[in-house]
């Protein structure tokens, strides 16, 4: 099954200068917003316009429901896969050495967390603005600027992997500078140097990924993923439980789950029809030419994954200032692995409302963009609020699969517990930040990020984990009060915003400028 998906970035709101002509009907348009958006669409476009403006509430509500259900069905099946992988190894992790398996298990998740902010937020960051010109370029059958695309990606990511080679390779004063424990950050460092290896592969994964999803082309992915998932547990238990490598072992799945993915979808890409019969060779010329336009469309999009990961990622840095660092980091990294879990249905209704509103916006369906958007984020605080509940009832034996250790268990286990109305909070702010996604708002969406999440979240968080001694906990409520405020702040900005003008930005930045391709072409697919 084809899973669709929109990525919106700063290319989809640079709106084109307007013509006079337009001025002059803007500026004789009545009330009716319809009227408004009416100006810049052509025929077809206006007749889909005039069709959804007949519909009741309830008939587009109705039809909506059934196509983001239809959506988001395989796009749970696909983040599933992305994540069960991690989940499984956290698992074995805290098994590899059962006398130090709440150090292991803390050093870890440090480990992820410099992963999450440097793997996670440059390099995915960087893909969605990739995403987005490969889509563009395939939708108006320009075969060859697509390749050419991939050529600037590849120059893009390979001048991202210096930075990413110092810090995995600096992880242990990294974290020590940070305020972390000795001991775990020494493991934590063996760990991220190990994962160096897999961002070779990672680079290689994403700028095909890019390439062949722009096509619609996605069984290839959710395959690749499932194999690897399976064949890398089994490599990482093998290594962890059958050599003297123990928790590298298991860190060393990583590497073999990337290899085993980029190794899959090769053979698809240099199968391809479209790279068959239009790809041009490397030209390090034209790919230059190009890597700016990349590197401008991915900043705002790097900013919005990394200020939304911040606030997450100095709890647990947090964490470790505390006392017993070891059990409140391995405590933390257990909630959060439940709530990453408890959320995977949510996240295939956000993405596929973000591509629904996307949809309604450039065909200048104003309305119908705006009642998605209440759909999603109705939707994501009452799947939010079902996960809470079955969250509350797997808590125990969820935590006890981690480690054997008791105090860990427990402590995870309360804290699973407390904080419970963190995640329909949660669940309402990813809704949100999908409708500012499918809206272009990403830089808005990142600021907001920033102040609510770090700026304001953290410096609360410490003042209730110390000075009302709240502990791991009250670094969460420092960031559940930075959710409330992103979530009221969201709600005025939906309130103050016109759908119409969206609507309008939408359709005109969906043409991005042109490179003076020669041999340009379109095939048949």
């Amino acid at each position: 099954m084809e899973i669709p998906r929109i990525v919106h970035d700063e290319l989809l709101h640079q709106v084109a200068g307007p013509h006079e002509e337009y001025l002059v009907a803007v500026r004789h348009a009545g009330v009716s917003p319809i009227d408004k958006v009416d100006v810049i669409l052509d025929g077809g476009e206006k007749a889909a316009m005039t069709a959804d403006s007949q519909l009741t509430v309830w008939e587009i509500v109705s039809v909506e429901i059934k196509r983001l259900l239809a959506v988001a069905f395989p796009m749970m099946i696909a983040v599933m896969l992305e994540m069960l992988p991690d989940l499984v190894l956290s698992v074995m992790m805290g098994h590899t050495d059962v006398a130090r398996s709440t150090e292991i298990l803390a050093a870890y998740q440090l480990s992820s967390l410099i992963q999450m902010m440097i793997i996670g937020g440059l390099i995915m960051g960087l893909s969605s603005a990739i995403d987005t010109m490969c889509s563009h370029a395939f939708g108006a059958k320009r075969m060859v600027e697509l390749w050419r695309i991939t050529q600037a990606a590849t120059i893009v990511y390979l001048t991202c992997l210096p930075f990413i080679t110092l810090v995995l390779c600096s992880g242990k004063p990294v974290l020590v500078a940070l305020g972390q424990d000795p001991n775990i950050a020494d493991v934590a460092g063996k760990m991220l140097l190990a994962s160096l290896l897999l961002v070779p592969f990672c680079i290689m994964y994403a700028v095909m990924k890019s390439a062949l999803q722009a096509q619609n082309i996605v069984f290839p992915f959710v395959l690749a993923s499932l194999v690897s998932f399976i064949l890398s547990s089994i490599a990482a238990y093998f290594l962890a439980f059958h050599t003297s490598l123990g928790y590298i072992g298991v860190v060393l799945g990583s590497p073999v789950g990337w290899f085993l993915k980029a190794a899959m979808v090769l053979p698809v890409v240099l199968r391809n029809s479209v790279f068959v019969e239009s790809w041009p060779g490397w030209d390090w010329v034209e790919a230059w030419a190009r890597v700016p336009k990349i590197g401008r469309l991915g900043v705002s999009s790097v900013l919005m994954m990394t200020f939304q990961m911040v606030g997450f990622s100095f709890i647990s840095l947090l964490a470790g200032m505390l006392p017993n660092a070891d059990v409140l980091i391995a405590a933390n990294g257990i909630f959060v692995s439940i709530i990453s879990l408890a959320f995977m249905p949510l996240l295939g209704i956000c993405i596929a409302g973000a591509i629904r509103m996307g949809n309604a916006l450039g065909a200048g369906q104003a309305r119908r963009a705006r009642l998605i958007s209440f759909i999603v984020m109705s939707a994501s605080l009452s799947v939010s609020g079902v996960a809470a509940g079955i969250v509350a009832y797997i808590a125990a034996p969820y935590a006890s699969a981690f480690t054997p250790n008791s105090e860990t268990t427990s402590l995870a286990t309360d804290l699973i517990k407390e904080l419970l109305p963190l995640l329909p909070l949660l669940g309402f702010a990813f809704g949100m930040q999908s409708v500012f996604r499918a809206c272009g708002k990403q830089l808005l969406c990142a600021q907001l990020n920033f102040v609510c999440l770090f700026v304001l979240g953290v410096p609360l968080g410490l003042v209730f984990a110390i000075e009302f001694d709240a502990g791991i906990a009250g670094l969460w409520a420092g960031n559940m009060a930075g959710t409330i405020i992103f979530a009221v702040a969201g709600i005025c900005w939906l309130r103050a915003t016109s759908w119409e003008k969206m609507a309008h930005d939408a359709k005109h930045g969906s043409h991005p400028a042109d490179f003076d391709d020669e041999g340009d072409f379109a095939v048949a697919v």
